[in-house]
């Protein structure tokens, strides 16, 4: 059987640590080794995460004593610790299936897929799920070249929202440069997913697989009101882009769906006028573009 890595980096979530290494070590799938960091947390959790350190599945508890404010360089430490087929980034604050693992390594061998996410049930710090309506794509299975999923399904609002629904190719990861990623400390996830699924095929599995909670420690709320992850996800599209030979039509989506992102109530009026500034770059950005984006939405009912 492939083996799987599964790399939990956590800063912080104590409340949470017990369910989730719980639903980790409670995975049907009969070949995985979990490896635990810690980012100098100042609320108890090594404690906490000291009570698993000697569970057989558990490889390496590593903690650090400075804080190192990006978890993307949790990551890349988590990978160069792994040596499974598959990783899995197990998010401290979420939950999961015990099938999970099982149900994408399943559907990553089956496609020969580089990326494989199921869908997520969202929920709150208490685990009672949060209303949310999607379309109807997202009720099926499905597999995509991975450019063309990109394209469609990360440059603009990213589809992929939660590590921790995602299982994917270790030797695609290890074709990424991870201290490029660590750069953008809001919008890395971003740049890694689209550099991974320019590798190979990606493949959805429809089933709630994925428990992904929103609650008031969460760290990206603050990057949303600065308005700096929409001004790193411009640099990411600058960067991208171009390799892609992106059609006028598709970058009038991109740039109506982040004009749309920056108007929200949750950004900031500086933050709104930081993200206008780096956008306002583009030809295509303005309210002509955030005006297809919204007929677009209305024909594809998404």
């Amino acid at each position: 059987m492939k083996k799987v890595s599964v790399i939990m980096p956590n800063y912080n979530h104590a409340p949470f640590l017990r369910e989730r290494m719980d639903s980790i070590l409670s995975q049907d799938y009969s070949e995985y080794e979990v490896i635990v960091l810690d980012d100098a947390s100042t609320d108890g959790s090594r404690a906490i995460l000291n009570e698993y350190a000697n569970h057989p599945r558990v490889k390496l508890l590593l903690t650090s004593d400075i804080n190192s404010g990006n978890t993307f360089v949790q990551w890349q430490r988590g990978m160069a610790q792994a040596d499974g087929d598959y990783i899995w980034i197990a998010e401290s604050d979420d939950v999961a299936a015990p099938h999970l693992l099982s149900r994408l390594v399943e559907t990553m061998e089956r496609e020969e897929a580089v990326l494989s996410f199921c869908r997520s049930r969202w929920i709150d710090g208490q685990g009672k799920t949060l209303p949310r309506t999607q379309d109807k794509r997202w009720n099926r299975d499905f597999v995509m070249d991975g450019n063309a999923f990109a394209r469609q399904f990360l440059l603009g609002y990213s589809s992929i929202c939660n590590a921790s629904a995602v299982l994917f190719r270790r030797s695609a990861a290890e074709r990424i440069d991870m201290s490029r990623v660590a750069q953008f400390t809001a919008s890395g996830d971003r740049l890694f997913w689209i550099e991974m699924a320019l590798q190979g095929r990606v493949a959805y599995v429809a089933e709630m697989l994925n428990g992904f909670r929103q609650h008031v420690r969460k760290v990206s709320g603050g990057a949303e009101y600065e308005g700096m992850n929409i001004v790193q996800d411009h640099t990411i599209y600058r960067l991208v882009a171009p390799a892609m030979n992106l059609s006028g039509h598709e970058k009038r989506l991109i740039c109506g769906y982040h004009w749309q992102a920056m108007h929200r109530a949750s950004v900031s009026q500086q933050g709104r006028w930081r993200a206008m500034a780096a956008w306002q770059q583009e030809p295509e950005f303005g309210r002509m573009a955030y005006m297809v984006y919204m007929i677009h939405r209305a024909i594809e009912k998404c």
